[in-house]
């Protein structure tokens, strides 16, 4: 499936989204005081089951985008590169929470890792033994194969798992760090978002002006998260410490449109097709990207936190925000199975209808795997 150039081997396309594992969306303490009491904040889990539903429509727009394609669907493709970094978001405004590791670092990693583990390595099995045995798009390399597990390009989407891994297993020591000060998690959190800019881009831009692309950190399955400790920590930061609603509307109104357009641009221009114009080319590590992804996040984030929802909504919610993580999972396969059977993509509509068959089906089959032992564990 076409997607969206990789900046090299350092980055993934900010058109592939991915859902991580998180609690359920609960807001910070009611009481300052008492950690151990949390307040469910629907904003959370209605941000996640939109992104969610974004990622379908990437995997299924990618084969239909050009750099000649209508504007308007590269506007869209802009605003859906947002899907990962906001899942990341979400993850660290609930993990980085004292309430979060109230009980101890070792209870936290063990309930997040007793699901991420075993996800981990029955999903990326069925990608590998299955889709590729069963869907070829010809001979399967082994080798090559096992190193593309070494370096997290397996799938599309597979690499968020050892990515969300990473981010988990040094939760604890960025908790125990940001606290429960708003102003460190946006100075720790722009710091390691600023590192992380830097880092992508330099390959890119040593290519360009010196010849030669120097490499400060490969990425793959044991390092991928580094570059995402920003986004997961200003998660932490916007929801600790939200901005102003004056703030949050002059984002929504001024910046996101500013943002989306110069992504757009970003997407289409031949400037960024070679270095060093390349370390523009939208991933989500990259200006435009970041800044938008920060900008909406952090605007809906502060303006939704005092939203209530009833108690059918809330039920509903609940359910279709937990189970995100197993439409991201489960979504790629079956698209993949659907155009393997011939499913119509000639017009807008039959696009739109794909996009709407996946997620149903991929949210039906997650809602009934959750009802069944062992299957609810990867799901």
């Amino acid at each position: 499936m076409t997607l969206p150039e990789k900046a090299g081997q350092q980055n993934r396309p900010a058109a592939e989204p991915h859902v991580p594992v998180s609690p359920p969306a609960e807001a910070v303490p009611a009481v300052p005081s008492s950690p151990a009491v949390r307040r469910y904040a629907p904003v959370l889990d209605l941000i996640r089951i939109l992104a969610v539903l974004g990622v379908v429509c990437v995997h299924v727009l990618a084969d239909h985008l050009e750099p000649s394609s209508p504007i308007v669907l590269h506007m869209l493709r802009s605003l859906l590169s947002t899907a990962v970094p906001t899942f990341l978001m979400i993850s660290g405004a609930l993990n980085l929470a004292p309430a979060a590791l109230r009980h101890g670092s070792g209870r936290f990693l063990g309930r997040r890792l007793r699901r991420l583990l075993p996800a981990t390595v029955v999903w990326t099995a069925f990608y590998l033994l299955v889709i590729n045995v069963l869907v070829p798009v010809g001979p399967v390399d082994w080798r090559e194969q096992a190193s593309l597990l070494v370096t997290a390009e397996t799938y599309p989407h597979l690499y968020f798992l050892p990515l969300i891994i990473g981010l988990t297993l040094i939760s604890p020591v960025l908790a125990t760090y940001v606290g429960d000060s708003g102003r460190r998690a946006w100075v720790t959190g722009a710091v390691c978002a600023l590192w992380a800019l830097v880092v992508i881009a330099l390959p890119f831009l040593t290519e360009g002006l010196l010849g030669e692309a120097v490499v400060p950190l490969p990425l793959g399955s044991m390092t991928y998260f580094l570059p995402y400790i920003g986004y997961y920590v200003l998660g932490r930061a916007a929801w600790a410490a939200p901005v102003s609603r004056r703030t949050s509307m002059l984002l929504l109104l001024i910046a996101v449109p500013a943002l989306t357009a110069a992504t757009t641009w970003a997407y289409r221009s031949p400037v960024t097709q070679t270095p060093p114009g390349q370390a523009l080319l939208p991933t989500y590590l990259t200006p435009t990207v970041m800044l938008l992804a920060l900008a909406l996040v952090i605007a809906v984030m502060a303006l939704g936190r005092g939203w209530r929802a009833s108690a059918g909504m809330e039920s509903a919610l609940r359910t279709l925000g937990d189970a995100t993580f197993g439409v991201f999972l489960a979504h790629f396969a079956i698209l993949v199975a659907l155009r393997g059977a011939g499913f119509p993509e000639g017009s807008p509509l039959a696009v739109l209808a794909l996009i709407v068959v996946v997620a149903m089906l991929s949210t039906g089959f997650t809602l009934m795997g959750k009802r069944i032992p062992g299957l609810r564990t990867i799901l």
